[in-house]
This record gives C-alpha cells, structure tokens and sequence, in this order.
C-alpha cells in the first residue's frame, strides 16, 4: 500500500527537528575535534564489495550484512563497519603518504540485526584510524581524541581495556585454527563463556582449554605470570604476546594518568575478528550499551593484498550518544537572530542585514509578513533569542527593533549602528 511507503524501512528512522540538530550537534563536533588533534578526512562509499568484509569483520557483522547483487550479477554490501574500507582506500591511493597516516570519517553503517533500544539497522559511525604507528602513542591519539569529543558534548564515560593477543596465542599454541578462534572469541563476545570453552576444547589439537577459563579469570594484576607461566605454549608468539601487555599496562596508565577511570575486562573481546592485542570500549552511567570502542589491528592491510602495516583505529555510536543527551543538550537556533520585515520593506534590505550579522558570526534567518506576530512567534519556537524588525516606518526612517525574545525587552536603534557592532546590540 502507498501507506506503508511513509514509513522508513524497520530499524531506520527519519531523523528531523531537535533530534536532527543534535545529530549535526555531534558530526561537527566531532569533526572539529579530530582537526585539532590532527586527523585528516576521508569519505569511503556506501556500498562496497561484499567480499571485503567477508574476509574478516567477524561472525556476527557477516551474518547480518546487507548482501545484494548489482546488474551485472556483482555480489556487492552496505556497509556494515568503515575500517576495511578505509584500509582500502589506503591500499588504493594512500600508501606513499607520511606515515603515521591519522584519519576520521563520519558514516552510516548498515546491519539486519533485531531493532531494540539503542540499536538500529541504520545507524552512524564517527571513527578515527591511524595507519602506520607500532607505539601505544597511536592507539592514544585515538582514543584522546574520542574523550576530548566526549568531554566537549558533556558525555561522561569511562574505558574498558582487554586485549585479544593473549587469547589467539593461547589458542594457537592449543591448535585452535584460526576460523574456529573467531568463533570462540564471537562466543565470548556474546557472553557465552560456557559454550566458548566448549568449542575450544573441540577444535584444541590438545584436548583442553582450561588455560583459556583461567585466563577468562585473570585479573590484570596477575596477567603478565599468566603469560610467562604459559611461554611454552604460546610459543613463537611468546614476544609479542608480552609486548602487547606492555602496551595495555601502558594505555591504561596514560588514561588513568589523565582522569579517567579505566577497568580491565578478560572477557572483553569485541565483535569484530580482525582485532590483534589492545582492544578498549566506552561506557557511560546513563545507557546499558557501550558507546563506542577500537584496538589495534595490525596486518589487516595484508588481508587484502598489501604488506604489514601496523593500525589503530575507533569508532563512536553518534545514535547511542545522542540518547545520552536526550534532554540536555539541545543545540538549534539557540542563539539565532531572526531578521523580520514587513511585506512592504524590500526583501533584499533584509538579506542585506543577514548577510552582516552572519558575517558577524550570528545564525540568521529573514522573514517577511503583512504582519509580526506571526514570525515573531515561529521564530521563537524555532529557539531564536533575538529578532531585527524592520516595519515600513523603521525602514524609512533607516533604524530597526531590536527584540530579546526571551525576556520582550525590545529597544529601536539606528540600522548602521546595529551593522556596526551587531555584537554589542544582540549579545
């Protein structure tokens, strides 16, 4: 029925009013963000190769990918996370670049999951990548640019730290192929520890994983015995291992150092099977879900053809993080200044004082009425603080109403003066 054309497809919405001024709340902020701690951007498309993703964006990011074929028979996929394609992009046309090469984007991301609260089928990404950076200093630069971000918005937020390095050594040295890992680290991801020892212990060439349960139950105090106890196993691995400990030790003392709280988690993992050691997410008090969350990924570039590149990266829940700020923020023409004129004053006087005031760096807007009740009011559902109304009389006389819209206080000054410091009259 052309009834059911009016409703977005389930699980994606129509984002309009207060709800799309937050959402450009937070993709400008965050873009500014990024800029000032030296990111550089980059736009990847929508649709992309489905086989990209097919290779390593984990179990359940594959199993509820958007999946079609084109025209010409192409088996092709919404995106359903941005860092392959931004791993792409660099394999493409960025690999002469300086390295570290530090990236941000902004991007709907699409899944076929169960719509429920803080979980759309459609939802946006703000992520940051850094490409060719062994130290921790990378990983850092992300995840300080994120709080910076966070604390710019007014989002509280804490870390949980884990690292998967200890985890595919362990299974390596217990003969766990590589695809059966993905699954037990999948299983874990969901909480399932019970059935993700299980499936260890049947794809272990040794029969057991009960060094895997003790490591679940390691806390980060004692993890680094648990790595030398286990140095037998973990083989030629061993070093890297230990390094990617040392990197967490490290990550996890400079955001400490830095005010924020931070908690380990063995069993934090996190969905996407291309992690190698430091993972993190984001918390916040106020919603059950993670906000955000990244690691280290170092060698996807070989993935797909390229040589090692050691990589970072993160991504944001710009749709979760506007649920935290419900109520609070909520960023529109606040501020604005509303240019009213009368239906007999012409148009092009009005834009004349728009164009000075948004010069002057104020957002405003021209109406034009027979009369001014009527703009005065929508402006002022709109959330714009003050109006210039230029009537038939002002306009003759060269002079404007100045009107605060919140207090009614108005006062008529001369147009050029107002034009000559629109600050010290609308401020």
């Amino acid at each position: 029925m052309v009834s059911d054309a009016l409703n977005p497809p389930r699980g994606m919405r129509d984002l309009t009013g207060v709800d799309a001024w937050l959402h450009e709340y937070l993709v400008n902020t965050f873009k500014k963000t990024a800029v000032s701690t030296g990111f550089e951007p980059i736009v990847t498309p929508t649709v992309e190769y489905f086989k990209l993703f097919e290779a390593k964006s984990g179990e359940e990011v594959k199993n509820s990918m958007y999946v079609f074929q084109d025209k010409a028979g192409r088996l092709l996929a919404l995106r359903p996370e941005v860092t392959a394609s931004v791993v792409r992009a660099y394999l493409k046309g960025l690999r002469s670049e300086p390295k570290p090469l530090k990236l941000y984007y902004v991007a709907q991301c699409f899944r076929y999951e169960e719509p429920q609260h803080a979980r759309y089928r459609e939802f946006w990404q703000a992520g940051l990548e850094v490409i060719g950076d062994p130290d921790v200093n990378a990983d850092l630069s992300a995840a300080f640019t994120a709080s910076v971000f966070l604390d710019e918005i007014g989002v509280e937020h804490e870390y949980v730290v884990g690292s998967v390095a200890v985890h595919r050594g362990l299974m390596k040295g217990l003969g766990i192929p590589d695809e059966a890992q993905d699954h037990v680290l999948h299983l874990i991801d969901k909480g399932l520890i019970d059935k993700a020892l299980e499936e260890a212990s049947k794809h272990s060439s040794k029969g057991d994983a009960g060094l895997l349960k003790e490591l679940l139950n390691t806390p980060l105090e004692k993890l680094e015995g648990f790595i030398n106890d286990s140095k037998e196993l973990l083989g030629g691995d061993y070093e890297r291992v230990l390094k990617e400990h040392e990197r967490l030790l490290e990550f996890t003392e400079a955001l400490r150092s830095l005010g924020y709280r931070v908690e380990y988690s063995p069993s934090l993992v996190r969905g996407l099977a291309y992690y190698t050691g430091l993972i993190f997410e984001y918390k916040t008090k106020t919603l059950g879900v993670s906000i955000g969350g990244g690691g280290r990924y170092d060698g996807l570039t070989m993935v797909y053809g390229g040589v090692f590149e050691h990589s970072t990266g993160l991504a944001l829940g710009l749709d979760r993080i506007a649920l935290v700020l419900q109520g609070v923020k909520t960023p529109g023409s606040a501020g604005g200044v509303a240019v009213i004129l009368s239906s007999k004053v012409p148009v092009s006087h009005g834009y004349r004082v728009a164009g000075a005031l948004v010069k002057a760096g104020f957002k405003a807007t021209v109406y034009r009425s027979p009369g001014f009740s009527k703009p005065l009011g929508h402006a002022a559902r709109k959330g714009y603080s003050r109006a210039v109304i230029i009537g038939e009389k002002e306009f003759n006389e060269g002079s404007a109403t100045v009107k605060n819209l919140e207090t009614g206080a108005q006062s008529t000054i001369k147009l050029q003066e107002l034009l000559d410091d629109p600050v010290k009259h609308l401020a």
